[in-house]
């Protein structure tokens, strides 16, 4: 199993962690809501996680642009 990490906006992959090198509790996954993790979270079939965060680029236009936080995706 690992763990794949891609920007929730523009879609770009982030990262992958494999479990072996770290647990989910590590990875801060067990201090989530049910909700983050519903809106953050999928396991495919083969049981590998998807996270979905903001990545860098996206972040600082968030940053810039707040009213950008209202919207669930504005990068189409």
């Amino acid at each position: 199993m690992a763990i794949y990490y891609q920007c929730r906006q523009c879609g770009i992959e982030m990262g992958t962690i494999s479990t072996t090198e770290a647990k989910q509790r590590d990875l801060g996954f067990d201090v989530l809501s049910r909700q983050d993790e519903e809106e953050m979270m999928q396991v495919d079939q083969a049981g590998h996680v998807h996270v979905d965060i903001l990545c860098e680029s996206c972040h600082e236009a968030t940053a810039l642009n707040p009213g950008l936080h209202e919207q669930k995706r504005w990068v189409h």
